[in-house]
């Protein structure tokens, strides 16, 4: 009978059954046979894997010393002399979604053998880490634990096979998937050939330039003429009343604001300043409407070629700001424009 694969399993301390966050700040700890989800993972990999080994970390503990754990994950990985490794999955739990995302780039990174993990799409650790690992999508909680796992088993399976793994909006992963490493000592014709051979083949094969995963977006449609619409106006550029009174940050926005314009004609620049860091607003600061177009919206609908203007905008500054809390601003945004009976939007940035 050939060897079996061997696995190594990352599970944070409610998984491993030893509190909540009581127990978050335990460090690292190993258990040689599967916990909690791991023996469902077990089962799901069949008698050709063995998990030789559990890793335990608390959720605290991984997200505050990173770095440190994951050498430790690394070195526990050479040791047990892993065939793979699988973290979580961590659904949309921040801490451990984060642990998961670390030590699953940094085992494919430094120890170059397969390595997954699943987690939901707002999970911070999928933004961080969707460039440098597998991770796979999942439901925001941990209810679809059966059907996650079998993801991840069947996902872990391919890659010991090394099965073609192609693109992730395909395949269900997050992201472009770890970072490829190139051999820049064959020319760049010889390597495109054996690409292109290789693809006709159906042989395993991984582009050397990665196109992103972006959300598939409907064209929306407008449904009335643009002289009967109610317009509103949004920007990225953070034009803020004067004296920033919701104290919006100028990088990484954690909020939205709506501001009030009544009946003006026009912003005027002595009633606004700017809180953002990514451009140049001093032309902003000399005429607000360059940002948000109050004046031109305002001298359409005076002329009838549109019909209604909402007198607020909304704001905020997009400098460094995840995707993800862009996507929340944005379904926040969409809510009151609809309470707001609002047909269309012009979306300033900078």
């Amino acid at each position: 009978m050939s060897e079996k694969i061997r696995v190594i399993h990352y599970i944070n301390q409610f998984y491993a059954g030893m509190g909540g966050e009581d127990t978050a700040s335990v460090g690292v700890s190993v258990k040689e046979e599967p916990v909690g989800p791991g023996l469902l993972l077990k089962r799901l990999l069949g008698e050709s894997y063995e998990i030789v080994a559990t890793i335990i970390c608390g959720d605290n503990y991984i997200a505050e010393h990173t770095e440190e754990v994951c050498r430790e994950f690394v070195e526990l990985v050479k040791k047990y002399q892993a065939d793979l490794f699988v973290a979580g999955p961590g659904f949309n739990a921040g801490r451990y979604g984060l642990g998961c995302g670390a030590a699953t780039a940094a085992v494919t990174e430094q120890v170059k053998i397969p390595a997954v993990t699943a987690l939901y799409a707002e999970n911070p650790g999928t933004d961080l880490y969707k460039d440098r690992a597998y991770i796979l999508q999942t439901e925001n909680n941990a209810a679809k634990m059966r059907e996650a796992m079998k993801s991840v088993a069947e996902f872990a399976d391919r890659l010991i096979k090394n099965d073609f793994i192609g693109d992730g909006r395909k395949e269900g992963y997050h992201g472009s998937g770890p970072a490829i490493e190139i051999d820049y000592s064959i020319p760049a014709p010889r390597r495109a050939i054996s690409m292109l051979l290789a693809k006709y083949y159906g042989q395993n094969f991984h582009t050397e330039v990665v196109m992103p995963n972006h959300e598939d977006i409907p064209l929306p449609v407008l449904d009335k003429p643009l002289s009967e619409i109610k317009l509103a106006l949004v920007t990225d550029g953070g034009l803020v009343p004067k004296g920033n009174p919701d104290h919006m940050v100028p990088t990484n926005s954690k909020y939205f604001c709506k501001y009030s314009f009544q009946d003006a004609d026009t912003l005027r620049p002595e009633d606004y300043e700017v809180s953002h860091q990514g451009y140049n607003n001093a032309f902003v600061l000399e005429d607000p409407n360059r940002l948000v177009p109050v004046d031109a919206v305002v001298k359409l609908k005076k002329e009838g070629k549109i019909g209604e203007v909402l007198n607020s905008y909304y704001t905020t500054a997009g400098v460094m700001t995840p995707m993800e809390v862009g996507k929340k601003f944005g379904e926040g945004i969409a809510e009151d424009l609809k309470k707001n009976e609002v047909d269309a939007v012009i979306l300033t940035s900078t």
